[in-house]
């Protein structure tokens, strides 16, 4: 008796959490509990993975994000100082743009289910994947207008490469999620003096201003992630370059995701 009590008061605890309906203010999005699942995961692996692949260089430095090789388009083949000029005009020509980098972006050797193995045997308990970096380039087939032929879907693989590991991974038993670079390069500015962290040229060619991307792609791509893959964690980077919580409607974002997001339940 004392059993079937203590399991219908969990029964009854977790239908109220889910039942909550959060409010797009701190107060009330902070009450909703961490996830279970993550409390005891202890141990996760994040993988860094896109167009920046392709040229895989970086010369080691002392400053400040200084081996992240997929700063290649910001920090590597525009810059004079650290080698990366020379290099890149080296193997690829003058002309060559970082947005050239997407057909060669092939991933011919990707094999989702060996990965999921491998990241089972490890001891991982979930799997994090970059679903568009700062370079903007998505992992998947976005239907979002403003990357047509900039996403892994119309160019390069030509497949959905994180909708492909969604599945191996799951069937592995292990919790998915992905990474979203709030900003992207091409359009939204750095918080220190409001210049861009790219040539100006890529800017103007292919950005917009930081307003219409928030509202018409970052805000719509986030969505859309949910909706399709319903992943179990959502990493989100940088956010705070030059722009605040309001700007980009987070606390909007997040009471959407606890109240009407398709695995809402899933995630207690």
């Amino acid at each position: 008796m004392k059993n079937l009590f203590t399991l219908l008061f969990i029964t009854i605890l977790t239908s109220s959490l889910q039942a909550q309906e959060y409010q797009p203010t701190w107060e009330s999005l902070d009450k909703r509990p961490i996830p279970e699942w993550f409390q005891d995961a202890k141990f996760g692996i994040f993988i860094h993975w896109g167009v920046y692949s392709v040229p895989a260089w970086r010369k080691l430095e002392s400053a400040r994000y200084a081996s992240y090789a997929e700063w290649y388009y910001a920090r590597v083949m525009d810059n004079k100082e650290n080698g990366g000029y020379d290099f890149h005009r080296k193997n690829y020509g003058e002309d060559f743009e970082y947005r050239d980098f997407a057909p060669m972006f092939t991933a011919e050797l990707y094999d989702p289910d060996f990965w999921a193995e491998t990241f089972k045997r490890s001891g991982a308990k979930y799997v994090v994947l970059t679903s568009k970096h700062h370079d903007g380039f998505c992992m998947w087939p976005t239907v979002n207008r403003y990357k047509k032929n900039w996403n892994a879907g119309d160019i390069g693989p030509k497949r959905d490469l994180l909708g492909d590991l969604t599945k191996a991974v799951r069937k592995k038993g292990l919790k998915m999620g992905l990474y979203y670079s709030i900003p992207d390069w091409e359009s939204v500015p750095r918080k220190l003096d409001g210049e861009y962290f790219i040539n100006k040229k890529q800017v103007a060619k292919y950005g917009m201003s930081p307003e219409v991307y928030s509202i018409e792609v970052c805000q719509p791509q986030l969505r859309e992630l949910v909706v399709r893959y319903q992943p179990s964690l959502i990493f989100s980077d940088a956010g705070e370059w030059l722009y605040d919580e309001n700007f980009w409607k987070t606390k909007e974002f997040l009471a959407w995701l606890y109240n009407e997001a398709p695995n809402k339940g899933k995630w207690l």
